[in-house]
């Protein structure tokens, strides 16, 4: 029963993590395509079928969805301002930007904000979390985890916030019975 509840927390997180970038597309006007042949400009060869298929999946980079948002014109928080301009890689970009998101709670290092995220039901080691901060690949679902156990700014532009509250609080209910 334990493993049905994670995975369907899990899968919950994804659909969030699709809904994101949907609602930053729809927002835009762009399609799959378009948003494949934006990112082809950029020299991120992705297709078409590959776009959407990663969206639909909920399972893509956060620098991934950094990268959609700037080719697409999509809105942002105006704090994430200094992630889209430069020529740094979006892994580097999208680390960037959720280091400065976490200075904004400096009492909280990668061990506490591990036990925060282990009471949503999210299992990661403090390494496994600081190399993938620090490398800037980290998936979508672990940017909106840490906004929801954070109070990220912003997020609400592309998430309603009682719906994270939600999901982290399913992940609660299921990491309490472990």
């Amino acid at each position: 029963m334990q493993g049905k509840i994670v995975d369907s927390v899990e899968a919950m997180w994804t659909r969030l993590a699709s809904r994101a970038i949907r609602v930053a597309m729809t927002r835009s006007d762009v399609s799959y395509a378009q948003l494949a042949d934006a990112l082809t400009r950029e020299g991120i060869e992705e297709s078409s079928r590959s776009v959407e298929g990663k969206v639909q999946r909920g399972t893509f980079r956060f620098s991934f969805f950094l990268e959609a948002l700037a080719v697409s014109r999509a809105e942002y928080p105006p704090h994430w301002s200094p992630a889209f301009s430069g020529k740094l890689p979006w892994e580097r970009r999208a680390s960037s930007l959720v280091r400065r998101e976490l200075a904004w709670s400096p009492w909280l290092d990668d061990k506490k904000l591990c036990t925060r995220l282990d009471e949503i039901g999210v299992d990661i080691e403090p390494a496994t979390l600081s190399r993938q901060l620090d490398e800037g690949t980290f998936a979508a679902t672990l940017f909106f985890q840490c906004a929801t156990v954070c109070h990220f700014k912003g997020v609400q532009l592309f998430l309603n916030l009682t719906d994270l509250n939600d999901v982290a609080l399913q992940g609660a209910r299921g990491s309490s019975r472990r």
